[in-house]
């Protein structure tokens, strides 16, 4: 892990030196006021020699503005430098959870993510920034004190490090009972984080079903915890830290008393005596913020350990060291004896699937909910990989082929359409960002969406909220099927694009449809059969396995899931018509 952190500190190892040299120099610095302190006493208050004022007052001024420069220098560095961390660790960050498989983020859940990459990356850049701002600072001011005290006097010094060992077995087991607790907040923090998140994306669903209380008592709830949690961690960082300012106090009792009996005897000079007081009292600032120093070297150790967690998550889908990227993709599909299975599943989603698609033909699959039509389609662009068997595409093995260039040749139209916080526009153009208007209007008309999208505020610069709120579930997928048809890709997958819509909105969603898959290799998941009549072959998929194949007119007249389907369905439209009509 600390190799890992220190890559992102090595490109900027520069700042990271100057600060520490900053750091460094002012703590230097700091000795010279009472140096100053004890020549003013013992020349000018005692000895009478007032030709010293003046440059005693001099040199003050003087190395009070190289204080001021080493000190700022320290810190702006040290903060550029935890500013670089940051931003690098949240791209590398990213880019590797973009590139982890789907197995993975079906199995995390988002709060916990985000909770990482927000506040766990933000402690691991304070630590950078501000350790070497007070860190720094600390150490040296602790030796740069004690030598100085030293060369004053070093008998006392001799007293003084005496104290160290009890300093050293109190920073040991400050870190030792702070590291758990730390751990445990964050760990409720994620579990927050996620509460709020998921609350917030369902905030609809919630209201629907009138469970405001209950959803907020379950939150408090977990507040309560992190309350808890936080107070624990309070109450022993309260414990602790006025035990390091107790150590700074016996370091000025010793001198007070040690020292006076000294200067008393004339062994050292009473401006000694003041140099060294004043020693003492710039001892007691760092040993009070060593406090904060060791809660944020904890904190970073616990973040740290979180982050280098998730970094050690492999992508099980990777392209080949010889990926297969050719220029022309006809879209012949084919799947051979395949199963699968999800990550930490107890049975296989699929099992000894097998079929074939030809260039510009259309397969349709049909199935109870959760029969695996889904696990089908997501194995052709190889979101996950197949347990045995095969899945090619124009002949090729798809674990041979680049997973990114694979998939730009593969339009997917979901059931649950999710479209950004953008334009309509941008949302139509995702996957040809370069497109000019008119081609993103003409695959709009060709998606039966430019008519509504018209009559929206600003037209094709309307700003749709998150998940296409503001729009329809019809109006949504047209959107989709138009983002589709402007990649024009040579495959399609269709998931149930009219699950969930009225007849009217079905019907402009199957003219959209037919035009997206015409000329295209297809892949349809249909819920309702009147769409499927055109398909070139239909799979009725039971418990992960294909149990009838046929086309319309066979399925209809044989025994089965497809003609027990098609018999309810022609029922309820008799209804709704029946109804309709009287």
């Amino acid at each position: 892990m600390q190799d890992w952190l220190m890559g992102f500190v090595r490109p900027h190892l520069r700042d990271g030196i100057l600060a520490v040299i900053g750091a460094v120099f002012a703590a230097g610095l700091n000795l010279v006021p009472p140096a100053l302190s004890r020549l003013l006493v013992n020349n000018v208050l005692i000895g009478h020699q007032l030709q010293w004022l003046w440059p005693i007052i001099g040199a003050s001024i003087g190395f009070a503005l190289l204080f001021g420069l080493f000190s700022f220098m320290q810190a702006y560095l040290s903060e550029r430098l935890g500013q670089a961390v940051l931003k690098r660790m949240r791209d590398q960050l990213y880019d590797h959870l973009t590139g982890l498989s789907y197995s993975f983020h079906d199995s995390v859940q988002t709060g916990q993510l985000m909770s990482r990459l927000t506040s766990d990356v933000q402690w691991v850049s304070m630590f950078f920034s501000s350790f070497f701002t007070q860190g720094t600072q600390v150490l040296f001011t602790l030796v740069f004190v004690i030598a100085a005290i030293a060369i004053l006097d070093w008998q006392l010094a001799l007293v003084l490090l005496g104290l160290m060992p009890f300093l050293t077995l109190m920073v040991l087991r400050f870190d030792h009972r702070i590291r758990p607790a730390f751990r445990a907040i964050r760990q409720q923090f994620a579990v927050m984080t996620t509460q709020l998140q998921e609350n917030i994306t369902g905030v609809r669903v919630v209201k629907a079903f009138g469970q405001e209380p209950r959803e907020s008592d379950t939150f408090n709830e977990t507040l309560d915890v992190l309350f808890e949690r936080n107070l624990d961690t309070a109450r022993l960082q309260s414990s602790f830290f006025p035990l390091f300012g107790l150590i700074g106090g016996a370091y000025g009792v010793v001198v007070f008393l040690f020292g006076g009996w000294q200067a008393i005897h004339h062994i050292i000079s009473v401006g000694s005596l003041v140099a060294m007081s004043s020693y003492v009292v710039m001892m007691m600032v760092p040993l009070q913020s060593l406090g904060f120093v060791l809660n944020l070297y904890a904190q970073f150790g616990t973040a740290g350990q979180r982050l280098w967690e998730l970094m050690q998550e492999e992508a099980t889908v990777v392209a080949p060291a010889k990926a297969h990227r050719p220029q022309k993709v006809s879209g012949a599909i084919e799947m051979h004896q395949v199963s699968a299975a999800y990550r930490d599943a107890v049975r296989p989603a699929l099992t000894d699937i097998s079929f074939k698609v030809e260039p510009g033909q259309s397969v349709a699959l049909v199935g109870p909910t959760g029969a695996g039509k889904t696990s089908v389609i997501a194995l052709i662009p190889r979101l996950y990989d197949v347990t045995s068997g095969s899945v090619t595409v124009d002949g090729v093995d798809v674990r041979q082929w680049d997973p990114v260039w694979l998939r730009r040749h593969i339009g997917v139209v979901p059931q649950e359409t999710f479209l950004f916080s953008a334009t309509v526009r941008e949302n139509i153009a995702y996957g040809r960002p370069e497109a000019t208007f008119e081609q993103v209007r003409r695959a709009a008309e060709m998606a039966q969406a430019a008519e509504f999208i018209d009559d929206l505020a600003r037209g094709y610069d309307t700003i749709i909220g998150e998940r296409g709120i503001g729009l329809s579930g019809g109006q949504r997928q047209r959107i989709a099927i138009a983002r589709a048809l402007l990649v024009d890709p040579p495959i399609i997958i269709l998931d149930d694009a009219t699950a969930s819509v009225d007849l009217e909105t079905e019907a402009a969603i199957q003219e959209a449809t037919r035009r997206l898959l015409y000329g295209r290799t297809a892949i349809v998941v249909a819920h309702r059969l009147s769409s499927l009549q055109a398909a070139h072959e239909i799979l009725v998929i039971d418990d992960g396995r294909i149990v009838q194949r046929g086309r319309h007119p066979q399925l209809v007249g044989a025994p089965g899931i497809y003609r027990d389907v098609h018999d309810i369905q022609s029922r309820d439209q008799r209804q709704v018509l029946g109804g309709t009509a009287s």
